[in-house]
């Protein structure tokens, strides 16, 4: 697959070359780490333009869903979900499904950092007969 042209992609849109500024950036960015980790295949690269395109939306989402707040105030005094948070949100979620495709998180289940598992009688006998 080729690198896609993003300056061509974002070109119909009022902020497309800032856009496009952004996704050549995160495009260079994960292509290295990628072929420095050596996991760099076609597929991959399909991947990262789908994670490239989530990144520059969430990067021009978040201001506007910011600046708002999360919940709206409604003409009647009610309240309601701001639309913009609910994308970013979305969009959140979905660059982290893509990224742990891509191999680029870290665990989620990572072991406390200083502590130590208490010791009993019972972990003491079970940890004489070794690993199963």
């Amino acid at each position: 697959m080729k690198k896609p042209v993003y300056k061509n992609i974002y070109s119909d849109l009022e902020d497309g070359g800032e856009r496009s500024k952004v996704a050549e950036r995160e495009w260079k960015a994960l292509c290295f780490d990628l072929e420095k980790r050596d996991l760099m295949t076609d597929q991959r690269k399909r991947i990262v333009d789908r994670l490239v395109r989530e990144r520059v939306e969430y990067e021009f989402l978040f201001p506007i869903a910011i600046k708002a707040g999360h919940v709206n105030k409604g003409p009647k005094g009610g309240e309601f979900v701001n639309l913009h948070w609910s994308a970013l949100q979305r969009t959140k979620d979905q660059i982290l499904k893509l990224e742990e495709a891509l191999r680029l998180t870290v665990d989620r289940v990572a072991a406390p950092i200083g502590k130590t598992e208490k010791k009993t009688k019972a972990s003491k006998y079970l940890g004489r007969l070794g690993p199963n």
